[in-house]
């Protein structure tokens, strides 16, 4: 099988990919679910209607460039979507001082 030829017939995209690395992403950012004690069919209403998203990032500061970024993964509109190139330039301009102890680049500089 060709690769890429029955992708379209999965079930899930990159689009849904990106998605779901924003979520994951803002998972470790904020400590916390996006969506918390809510009944499935409001995080449903909330998570398809893309407002859900919108009301999380309201709610929250982890920084202005941070919120772009999830806003930009969580954009309702498919097609606004970045790829993961485009996502991996975006966090490699985020400031040094966003990123935690744990982060990779912390060690490297330690042997300095």
């Amino acid at each position: 099988m060709a690769p890429g030829k029955d992708e379209d017939k999965l079930p899930f995209s990159k689009a849904a990919d990106v998605y779901a690395f924003g979520t994951v992403w803002y998972e470790l950012q904020a400590r916390e679910w996006p969506f918390k004690n809510q009944p499935a069919e409001a995080l449903i209403w909330q998570i398809g209607s893309g407002e859900g998203m919108k009301q999380v990032l309201s709610t929250v500061s982890l920084g202005k460039e941070v919120n772009e970024i999830l806003s930009a993964c969580w954009s309702f509109d498919l097609s606004e979507r970045p790829s993961f190139t485009v996502l991996m330039d975006m966090l490699e301009k985020l400031p040094k001082l966003n990123r935690r102890l744990s982060h990779p680049g912390h060690f490297w500089k330690s042997a300095e």
